[in-house]
Formats: C-alpha cells, structure tokens, sequence
C-alpha cells in the first residue's frame, strides 16, 4: 500500500494546501516522499489481465470505471474478505462509521471506490469523501476559480453542524488531487481510443471555426487571428509550499525550457525604446516595462503570458518567472505558433509596433518573415499610440482583419484575475492545477458560444454596412467636387508623416556644427577676457613690506588663474567638436558669421525649434479640450471627474512652461511671430469643426473591414458546421467499437458523446438563424446537414429559448 505515495501516481500528496489567503497554516504532510510520476496511462480500463502486478493508480483507475458504469459487484470469493470502518462525507450526509469491505491484496482506496468514496490517506484511510461530494467542488472550482478548498469544507462543515478544522481541509484536499488524477486518466486514455495522441492536438483542434479547413474554401488572408498579452495578477510567492516538487501536467503551459531560449535573444525588451525608436507607444503601457525589483525578490510567478485565438480559445500560457514582461514570453509565444499552425498567421499585441522590431532582432527573424507573421497593436489600445504607428499597425487600416479588435485577453484577464486569491501562497503544482482548471473551463464555454460570436458578429457586419453606406453616400452628395478618395488621404498621410518622422542626418549634422560655432564663439571670448596679465594690473598696496603679494591679491591671482584653466579647458573641447564635425560634413574652410551657409542654417535651426515649440504647445492645448470635454459628459462618474481635474491642473501648468517657451522664440523669428498671453489659451473652448473628412474616413474603412468580416465568417459557418457533425459521427463510431471489447471505455465516451451532442445541437439551432439571417452572402453547404431533424438533444423548448435569445440580440 505505500506505493500509493512512492509508485505510479501522477501527484504525491505531499502538500494539502490549495492556497488560501487566509490559512492559518500551510504545511507539508510528506517532505520525503520520492517524486516519480510515472503513469500506466495505457491500462485498459476494466481490464481483467493477471499479468504482473497492477499499480495503485490502474487498480483506482478500474474501480472508478466499473462504478461509472454501475457494475461493481465483484466475481471473487469473499472467504478471505474483511471489513474496516471510515468516516464517509457525503455532501449532504455524515456517517461515522460506514463499514467497507476489503478483498484479499486489494488496495484500501480501491474498495472505497467500489461504494463511491475516495480515502483521504494512501495506506489506512480513516475518513473518505464521496466521488459526488469532490465532483461537485470540481464544478464549482472550475465555474468559481476563487471558490477555495478552505471555503468548501467550511461549507460542508456547516452542514454536517461539525467544527471546522485545518486537518480536514487538507484531508479534502489531498482527496481532490487524487480524484482529479483519476479523471486525467480517464480523459488521457478517451484521448487515446479517439486519436487525439498528438501532444499539440488541443492546440491544433481548440477552435474550429479557426482551423478545421474545408476543400474548395475561399482562402483568408491572414488565415488565423489571434492576440497576445501579460497580466500580473496571477502572482505566486516565492518559497510557497517548497516541499512540494510535483510537477502539473498542464496542457497550456510552454515549458520553461522552451521559453529561457529566448532568455538572451535580443537586447531590447518590449518595453524599452532603441535608438531608432522614434516612437513612444510603449511609454503608456505600464506591463510593458520591467517589473518592480521588490515584486522580483517576494514573487516566484509574477504574472502569466497567454495567447488566444479571436474566438477566445486559448492557444498558449507563459509562467513569467520573476520578471515583467520581457521578450522571451512574446517570442517564445510566436514560436510555438509559428511551429503550430505555419503560415499567414496574424497576432495583436497592445505594443505591437516594437515588438516587430524585437522580432526582426531575434533569432525566429527568418522564421517569422518566410511563414508571412504579421504583428499589429490591438484596436482599443492602438488609439493611444501615435498617428504614424496607427496607419501602420493598427487593424482597422489593414487589409483582411475584419471587425476584430484582437482585445480577447482582456477578456480572459478579468476571468482569471478571480483565481489570483488563491493561488497566491500555494505550492507550484496548485498553482498550474488552479490555472488549469479555470483556463479549461474557459475554453468549454467559449465553445459553446462559437456559434453566437459568428451571428453576433455576422448581425453587426451587415447592419455596419447598412448603415454607414448610406451615411456616406450622403455625404458624397454635400461635396459633388471633391474626389473623396479616403485610401490616398491614408497612404499620403502615411507617407508625409514618414517624411517628417526623422530630419535628414546631413542636415542635423550641419545644425549641430553651426550650434557648435556659436559655443566656440561663446568660450573664446570668456577666454579672451583673461588675456591682460594680472601682475600689470598691481599697485603698491598690493605688496606688503615683508612678504611680497598681499593676502587679498594672491588669492584674487589664484582665483582668476583657476577660471581661466576652466575656460581653457571648455574652449579645447569645443575646438575638438568643431574640427570633428568639420571632418564628417568635408568642410575645408571654417565658417564665419559672414558666409551665409552659417546664417541659412542659424535660420533653418531657430525655426525647426519655434516649429517644435508650437507643436508641443498645440497637443498641450487638445489635450486639455479632450479632458474637458470628458469632464462635461453626464455619464462621466464622480471619481472619474476628480481624476480629469488633476489633470486638467497638471495641464494648465505644462501649457504655461510650453507657452514661454513659445514666447521667448518669437522673437527671434523672421519675420516676427505674434506672442501670445496665457488668457488667450484658456479662452480655447472647443476643437475646430474641419474634422468631418475625417470622421467618414474612417466609416469608410469599417465598411471595408465589416464586408472582410463576412467573407471570414462565412469560411467560419462552415468549418464550424462541418466540424460538429464529423465529430458527432466519430465519437459515435468509437464508442459503438469499444462497447464489446472495453465497456467502461466505452461508457466514458458515451458520457462525452452525449455531452458534445447537447452542445452541438445548440450549435445547428444556431447556425440555421445565421444562413437565415438578411445580408446572408453565402450558401448553405450541400454535405452537412442544415436541419433540426437531427436534433435530438435540444426540445422544442430549447430551441424556442435559444432563437428568443437570437432574437434579443437582433433587436439589440
């Protein structure tokens, strides 16, 4: 019996602690316990085999099965059978002393499971819980990620009319590790007999709409969209549960191995600017600079990285390990993509201009440049990025992205945010079992809503188009002379801000040798001030009698002799720039205030400075009328206000530094500019109102990207109805198969077939609203079925309230 802690369990139950932030204690029961974890996955399920010796897991693994399948009596003799007693918890019932019988060598756990329990103890359990007890916290952990193991067993406690204590909770909770050992093998061994064996087969199968690829289908550039991000709130304390040394199967975390490849990659992060970085995007987003070096040292995770298709089916998840978000997260995340799912894939990141640089600086370049990778920053985060960066990154100017604004993990991050409590001091193997089970049941639910993103989604394309078409047809007819040719405005924009991006290195350089000019200009007359020698300015009252130089006239001397040095000193450097810079533009004669190059270029810098001067003021000022205007908004709450009116204070004072800054180059203008006071900024009260070409650009572009949207969604209907009626079939045929040769196998597959089958159903009620929808651009395939008669699972009352709901959303 010991070797259900030394043998072939997938976890030791080394550690009973789930995390809670608000245990008293949090300790080890087994600091010595060996840590293999070998698994006997291939064991047929009810298998009768007497060849060699079962393992503790295969024997629980059989004892579970034959009770799902409502068979265990056994055919052995009960001559050498004896009983012992347990406490049995059951969630609605306490029995002190249930009685259990134990056949000859048969494991204690095996025949608790034999009458639905499960013993909190590998050799001689005293107290077990009922499979439907741990089932029913399994359930609501993965609906409630922040429902704890401490607050369940308080809760069963309560009802018992039982004093709460920390030996039970552990007690549970080494219970539910082995339960859901038990279903891992259930589910790796349905895995099996379905064909599911590929280690990226989850990866690869997860969203259908995505990547079931029908023949004869239009092809989607980009063929997948996805969106990428970090989140710091699933942090876990350093040296938490450190007895702990199991290791969580997960099927969403990339190993650690795969990710510190990319440890020493590139030398800039995703959060810090290169040289010929002239943007500043990464600025606004705080994860995308390093983490705090407190955060560091008391943190083991400070966050994860996911991945996740535009559905929002999770692709990937990072551990990011005492760090923030640097860029072995994002590449290696890509390069688990790139190796997946191949070419033409397109992925959002709310700092996705930079970190295509990181990207083309790493050593997956080649890779991600032949596979056609494009990045781009996420819809909502892309309007705080720069203009220049919004033409070229952002999705609603890019051909094939649709109405996708690539902000999923948002999403996702609000979901899992509720499972940070938790998690936060329990050992590393809870922590992935915690994340786990939530992810999971996050991709379960978002299956089942597949069909109400396409017709959503479908709905809001066709009305876009509606809508806006008219608008702008409208407006053609108020401007019969203008062109209005909104894709040129884009691509000369673009091409003008490009222009100005940089100044030309030549002409910098010439800027900097003038600037040079008038400082060697400056230091040569401060020095030229010391040329009278001191000792020709002397009186006799500068001599004493006795001693040569008064006190007063040596320590003047001295002084003066020690300016001078520094005076020298400056003028010999500058000389050295000047000569430098005179060699790097080939100038053989120095420049004079009399050439006129020097007063062309002394002209050409005063005014790029006035130039940036009113720049800067002018974003100062439409700052401060956007935070007006926000302010003045009914739906604008209190504390949003308050923080609107810091900054519009914080803003007044920036506009007056800018405004004198403005002021004193005025003057220096030629021809003279107009000064300005500071009550005539402030009486600015709204934006100018030539923004409407602007407004109907980008109409204009919706209604492109919304007609990109049915093309993807019509591919998308499809997919998803083929795949739901090819998996109904297979599932089908492999339990059929299995029923006479391995009947529990069987009655598992059965169990997931039925549960397929309920969501599939939903999924044809669905898709038939969606080809019957008005605006629907493509027809309904001829080798699916696109009836209700196959329906079987769904009642007439089921159908009604799923096209209520259809119809809900329409009338939204």
């Amino acid at each position: 019996m010991d070797q259900f802690y030394n043998g072939e369990s997938l976890m030791q139950c080394s550690d009973g602690s789930d995390g809670d932030m608000d245990t008293d204690t949090d300790t080890d029961t087994d600091t010595d316990t060996d840590t293999d974890t070998d698994t006997d996955t291939d064991t047929d399920m009810g298998s009768n085999s007497n060849e060699g010796r079962y393992s503790v897991e295969s024997r629980l693994l059989s004892a579970y099965a034959r009770l799902q399948l409502q068979n265990s009596s056994l055919n052995v003799a009960q001559t050498l059978a004896h009983k012992f007693q347990v406490t049995a918890v059951h969630v609605f019932e306490l029995d002190y002393f249930h009685d259990i019988t134990q056949q000859h060598e048969e494991v204690a756990n095996v025949s608790l499971l034999h009458v639905g329990l499960l013993g909190c103890s590998p050799t001689a359990p005293t107290v077990a819980i009922s499979l439907q007890c741990l089932e029913l916290y399994h359930q609501l952990r993965r609906q409630q990620s922040s429902f704890s193991i401490q607050a369940f067993t308080k809760v069963l406690c309560a009802i018992h009319n039982v004093n709460y204590t920390q030996t039970f909770r552990d007690q549970f909770s080494i219970a539910f590790d082995i339960y859901l050992t038990i279903l891992c093998s259930v589910w790796s061994q349905v895995d099996m007999a379905l064909g599911h064996t590929d280690p990226d087969w989850r990866l690869r199968h997860g969203c259908l709409p995505c990547m079931f690829e029908q023949p004869n289908e239009c092809p989607l550039y980009p063929a997948s969209l996805k969106a990428m991000d970090g989140n710091n709130s699933a942090k876990r304390m350093a040296n938490a549960s450190s007895a702990d040394l199991h290791i969580f199967p997960s099927r969403y975390m990339i190993p650690p191995d795969q990710v510190d490849m990319f440890k020493d990659d590139v030398q800039l992060r995703p959060g810090e600017r290169g040289a010929d970085q002239l943007t500043f995007c990464t600025d606004n987003w705080k994860a995308a600079n390093s983490t705090e070096e407190n955060t560091v040292r008391v943190f083991e995770q400070t966050g994860i990285f996911l991945s996740v298709c535009r559905h929002g089916i999770i692709q990937t998840v990072t551990e990011m390990h005492r760090s923030g978000k640097l860029a072995k997260y994002p590449l290696a995340t890509i390069n688990k993509l790139l190796d997946v799912f191949g070419d033409n894939q397109a992925i959002g990141s709310d700092i996705g201009c930079s970190l295509s640089k990181t990207v083309a600086a790493s050593s997956i370049r080649d890779k991600a440049f032949n596979r056609k990778l494009s990045l781009l920053v996420n819809a909502f985060h892309g309007h705080a990025h720069n203009r220049k960066c919004q033409l070229q990154y952002h999705p609603m100017y890019l051909r094939g992205f649709g109405l996708e604004d690539l902000e999923t993990c948002e999403h996702i991050f609000a979901s899992s945010n509720a499972a940070a409590c938790p998690i936060r001091h329990a050992s590393h193997f809870h922590y992935s079992q915690f994340l786990d089970l939530h992810f999971d049941q996050w991709d379960m639910d978002k299956y089942l809503e597949l069909s109400h993103f396409i017709f959503n989604n479908y709905k809001q394309a066709v009305t876009l188009i509606d809508d806006f078409t008219k608008e702008l047809d409208a407006y053609h007819l108020s401007f019969p002379d203008q062109a209005m040719d909104f894709e040129t405005w884009v691509t000369e924009e673009l091409a003008y801000l490009e222009s100005i991006a940089s100044e030309p290195a030549h002409d910098a350089l010439v800027v900097d040798y003038v600037e040079a000019l008038e400082k060697l200009n400056t230091y040569q007359q401060q020095f030229d001030l010391f040329g009278t020698d001191k000792f020709l300015t002397y009186l006799p009252s500068s001599f004493t009698p006795d001693s040569g130089l008064s006190v007063a006239a040596s320590q003047s001397t001295k002084q003066a002799q020690a300016a001078r040095r520094a005076v020298e000193h400056h003028l010999q450097i500058q000389i050295n720039i000047v000569e430098d810079l005179e060699t790097r533009l080939d100038i053989a004669e120095r420049w004079t205030p009399g050439n006129s190059d020097y007063w062309e270029t002394l002209e050409y810098s005063r005014r790029q400075k006035f130039i940036r001067a009113v720049e800067d003021l002018e974003g100062l000022v439409v700052q401060r009328l956007f935070e007006l205007s926000k302010a003045n908004l009914s739906s604008t709450g209190y504390k949003l206000r308050r923080q609107i009116s810091r900054a519009i204070i914080k803003r007044s004072g920036a506009i007056r530094t800018a405004l004198d800054k403005y002021n004193k180059l005025t003057v220096v203008q030629n021809p003279r500019r107009p000064t300005l006071q500071y009550s005539e900024i402030l009486s600015y009260a709204a934006l100018g109102d030539n923004t409407t070409h602007r407004q109907m650009g980008v109409k204009y572009f919706k209604i492109l990207r919304a007609r990109e949207e049915i093309t993807r969604l019509n591919v998308e209907t499809r997919c998803l109805h083929a795949w739901i009626d090819a998996e109904d079939s297979d599932i089908k045929h492999v339990a059929t198969e299995l029923e006479l040769t391995n009947p529990p196998l069987a009655s598992e597959i059965w169990r997931l077939y039925h549960r397929q089958r309920r969501v599939n159903d939903v999924h044809h009620v669905r898709i038939n609203r969606i080809y019957s929808l008005e605006g629907f651009t493509s027809c309904v395939p001829s080798d699916v079925t696109a009836t209700d008669d196959s329906l079987d699972s769904v009642d007439e009352v089921s159908v009604e309230m799923i096209e209520d709901e259809l119809e809900g959303d329409e009338a939204a």
